[in-house]
């Protein structure tokens, strides 16, 4: 995994539950970039009935599918993901939506779709159909590209990172300024009392 995959560093807008390294964010956001580029009627699909994939995936990303595939088809995954590195996680990722696509496209409710994707890995059978899908249908799938996507919504995450920074600044300030005046004007009630 990219260096600081793994942090302590808290990055969640109004739950703070899990610690997330903003590269594990990027890397959701490169994977919709991929989708859309590879799998556009499925990446459409989703975009028309508000599906956020990452609410599936970044545990797939996190742990490299533990818990999401059959021990038969999650031990070659991981030798080549070993051998590889991360893109072989985007391709596999990529490819088990295009050996479900089909039946996906058919689901036309949110809730639906939700329910399909939460265990629909379980019902991946045929590891050597989900393997030619990742290594030849997702192909090409230079490191290069996938490196120079990171960064750049790296970039774009540690922009919009920074601007809620300030934004919570400026609201603790106004907070702060907002309490002064409501003691203010109950200690100016209080002088008129006496």
């Amino acid at each position: 995994m990219p260096q600081d995959y793994y942090t302590k560093n808290l990055v969640g807008l109004s739950v703070r539950l899990i610690s997330v390294s903003l590269c594990a964010q990027a890397d959701q956001r490169v994977l919709k970039d991929f989708m859309a580029e590879k799998l556009p009627r499925l990446a459409s699909h989703f975009e028309d009935h508000n599906i956020d994939v990452s609410l599936v995936t970044f545990n797939w990303f996190l742990v490299v599918f533990v818990e999401s595939l059959p021990s038969d088809i999650l031990m070659p995954l991981w030798d080549a993901f070993l051998y590889e590195g991360t893109k072989v996680i985007f391709r596999y990722t990529l490819a088990l939506f295009k050996y479900k696509e089909d039946d996906i496209l058919k689901i036309h409710d949110s809730v639906e779709i939700y329910h399909y994707l939460r265990f629909f890995t379980k019902t991946v059978s045929n590891a050597r159909k989900l393997t030619s899908i990742a290594f030849n249908d997702m192909n090409p799938f230079p490191s290069r590209l996938l490196r120079n996507r990171r960064v750049l919504h790296l970039e774009r995450l540690q922009a919009e990172l920074r601007e809620l920074e300030e934004q919570h600044k400026e609201f603790i300030t106004e907070s702060v300024v907002r309490k002064d005046k409501e003691l203010d004007v109950m200690v100016s009630e209080d002088d008129e009392d006496l």
